[in-house]
């Protein structure tokens, strides 16, 4: 039976470090693109931004998932109360939660963009049929239940090849016509290649560099320019492959920005940023909406046609800077800390566990 070496880890936690890096690469796509998203049908932004966040598609999802599933490696194998306890009851609560305040949000803020997110009908809907961006967390608590009920009774590769099949066909352009629906059937597949085939993927970037980071990034760009170039064939041949280059691209640039001294200052954030994503991720699109609205009445001023060309960084990166001392600040106060953090009798958890976090 193959072994692979000991990689190196935090002390404290013993996690891989730079898988974290890894998936705050990922958050920071997620951000940006959102802000695109937002800015550029506003005018806030320079157009091209829309195409070249396009161009990331196959990165920051796959990524995202990925990572997900690696870091999911110890959590399947769990019993079903305690795979609640420890990951699925945050997951629920906080989407339930946080599909309320966007919708009351809504109801008070109009929408800057046309998202539908003040629909009572989708909102009503959404636990079963979520139409907005925290579709993110209700497909990674039905990849969890997933990943735990084929555990040790379907043939790992037989659930690959299918998850593959259907990555592809959705990707090549049948779509169920939700978001969530379509994400899953999208990515469905990196999540179970990152549960599976943790050991190996950590194995081939652990033994890779710089080198490795770039000759990755020039195959991605090459088979985007394919892609772009053709048809829904090939978009759908060539989704699952293309998507694992553009992953390895970011598994081994953040393994890369980790171990590099002069990096390693960069390195820092991202890991920091990586194991706060759930912060980030459900609390920047109220952000960047409001940031819209602010904005909009200026957007044919002078000022703003300077900055349309770096907008959508800009707002990312003030975003992600608020959404984390949100996060900080509301984790001092028990009430607001349950904007993250699931509830004891929610999560079932024991009274001195929950005192203990």
């Amino acid at each position: 039976m193959q072994t692979f070496p000991t990689v190196s880890t935090s002390r404290a936690t013993g996690r891989v470090t730079w898988i974290d890096g890894a998936r705050g690469i990922a958050i920071i796509l997620v951000v940006l693109f959102h802000a695109g998203m937002f800015t550029v049908p506003t005018g806030l932004a320079s157009p091209w931004w829309e195409p070249l966040n396009l161009v990331f598609a196959l990165l920051r999802m796959p990524l995202f998932f990925l990572v997900a599933g690696m870091l999911a490696v110890g959590a399947v194998g769990r019993p079903w109360p305690e795979l609640w306890r420890t990951r699925l009851a945050v997951l629920v609560w906080v989407f339930v939660v946080w599909t309320v305040l966007r919708f009351a949000y809504y109801q008070v803020i109009p929408e800057p963009i046309d998202l539908n997110q003040s629909s009572w009908l989708d909102f009503v809907l959404s636990i079963v049929r979520p139409s907005n961006g925290l579709w993110f967390l209700f497909a990674l608590a039905l990849f969890l239940v997933a990943a735990k009920a084929l555990h040790g009774r379907v043939n790992r590769w037989v659930v690959l090849a299918v998850a593959a099949v259907a990555s592809s066909v959705a990707h090549g352009g049948v779509t169920f016509g939700n978001v969530t629906y379509d994400g899953i059937t999208k990515y469905f597949v990196f999540f179970m290649i990152g549960l599976y085939l943790r050991e190996p993927i950590i194995h081939f970037v652990h033994r890779r560099g710089w080198l490795m980071s770039v000759a990755l990034l020039m195959a991605f760009a090459a088979a985007i320019v394919l892609r772009g170039a053709t048809g829904w064939f090939v978009d759908t041949v060539t989704a699952v492959p293309v998507g694992l280059i553009a992953v390895a691209f970011g598994l081994c640039l953040a393994r890369s920005l980790a171990r590099t001294p002069l990096t390693r200052p960069l390195s820092r954030p991202l890991e920091h940023l990586g194991q706060r994503t759930l912060q980030v991720y459900v609390t920047h699109i109220l952000l960047l909406s409001t940031f819209t609205s602010l904005l909009l009445p200026f957007a044919d001023t002078p000022a703003i046609a300077l900055l349309r060309p770096v907008m959508p960084v800009l707002m990312s990166a003030i975003a992600i800077a608020l959404s984390l001392v949100i996060a900080a600040g509301c984790a001092r106060v028990p009430v607001l800390r349950l904007l993250y953090v699931a509830p004891a009798w929610f999560a079932r958890e024991r009274v001195g566990t929950a005192a203990s976090r």
